[in-house]
């Protein structure tokens, strides 16, 4: 889903070894210990909506300070373990939590002409973060958040970097899209040292006039990027070549998380959730739950069978809603409805 226009959408959903959604449990999970947040934008009050659930996502309730989040669209979160958890929001705002969401610090953000919004966090290290974000927006910081480096935004050609993952330390992509009157869509880049160089990708049959919106990967060798209309490349030697996805359906690929380099699990607009086995050549579609009309948008998984799904209304609306399955997505279940389109959803995987 592209953030200034509405498209369709999918939600590419698959579980991760690394992903840039952290890595699923490996042994079946004691559900009644799982924590998770999801965020969204403003609800119907205008204030920015951060739910928390310690249950895998059985039931959920609200946090943050009402006057804190007030005019502040929430737009990415990341959840290292139990007490800590960072976010990503409009108007170039980062804040934190230290003691399970019980309290959120704003974190200074680094000064950028305009103040973008950010879209997008990824983590390593706990205290090694990537973001990402509008008018060519990328920085890091190795020391949470006291000191940050701000990448050239000529890079990335002031376009909306919509999404970011660090997979090592120096191995870090980006992808997202430029603005319309460059005259192109889509933009990949990579670096290999920690951001002190950035290379540019370049994809056969001129897959880059799709818009990308996301990056997954389960090591350096194995890294996926998707977005427009059901379009997604893969590469399985560290990017030395590249293979374009069959088109999975007409909907954007909003997120997307990798169980092995060739499991992926996913969701589309309008409640569409697809899951292969085999790196595309067959897509097994799941049913939804609750009510329709909903662009799925994003998506994180802890055990290989737990997953939860958030989503956005497709119209003028304010909604959301949040989707769990703990047997693969054989039933995925209606566990919340929001007054606010959300956006991301992590689970804390050091739990």
């Amino acid at each position: 889903m592209k953030k200034f226009l509405l498209p369709l959408l999918i939600i590419f959903a698959c579980l991760a070894l690394i992903t840039c959604k952290k890595n699923p449990s490996p042994e079946p999970p004691d559900q009644t210990k799982i924590v998770a947040w999801a965020v969204g934008s403003i609800d119907t009050n205008g204030v920015g909506v951060i739910l928390y659930t310690d249950d895998a996502g059985e039931t959920w309730k609200r946090q943050g300070d009402s006057t804190m989040f007030l005019g502040v669209n929430i737009n990415d979160v990341w959840a290292i373990d139990q007490q800590n958890a960072w976010i990503v929001c409009s108007g170039n705002r980062i804040y934190r939590t230290i003691n399970g969401g019980t309290t959120w610090i704003p974190v200074p953000a680094p000064s950028i002409p305009g103040n973008p919004d950010l879209y997008s966090i990824s983590i390593l290290n706990n205290t090694t973060l990537w973001i990402s974000g509008d008018k060519g927006s990328v920085f890091s910081s190795i020391d949470a958040g006291n000191n940050w480096t701000v990448y050239d935004t000529t890079i990335f050609r002031h376009g909306l970097m919509q999404g970011i993952c660090a997979i090592t330390d120096n191995i870090i992509y980006v992808a997202g899209q430029f603005p319309l009157e460059i005259g192109a869509w889509g933009f990949i880049a990579k670096t290999l040292n920690g951001g002190i160089t950035w290379d540019s990708v370049a994809l056969q049959g001129n897959y880059n006039r799709y818009y990308w919106i996301g990056v997954a990967a389960t090591d350096s060798n194995n890294v996926i990027v998707y977005g427009q209309t059901g379009h997604y490349s893969v590469t399985h030697n560290g990017g030395n070549t590249w293979t374009n996805g069959a088109q999975v359906s007409p909907s954007d690929i909003n997120g997307l998380v990798m169980l092995s380099p060739e499991a992926y699990w996913g969701a589309c607009d309008y409640d569409m959730i697809f899951k292969t086995f085999d790196g595309g050549e067959t897509w097994i579609e799941q049913m939804s739950a609750g009510p329709g009309n909903i662009f799925l948008v994003g998506i994180d998984t802890y055990y290989t069978q737990t997953a939860l799904i958030v989503g956005k209304s497709a119209d003028f609306q304010i909604k959301g809603k949040i989707l769990q399955t703990i047997d693969g997505g054989n039933h995925w279940y209606l566990r919340h409805v929001s007054p606010s389109n959300l956006a991301k959803v992590s689970f804390a995987h050091n739990q």
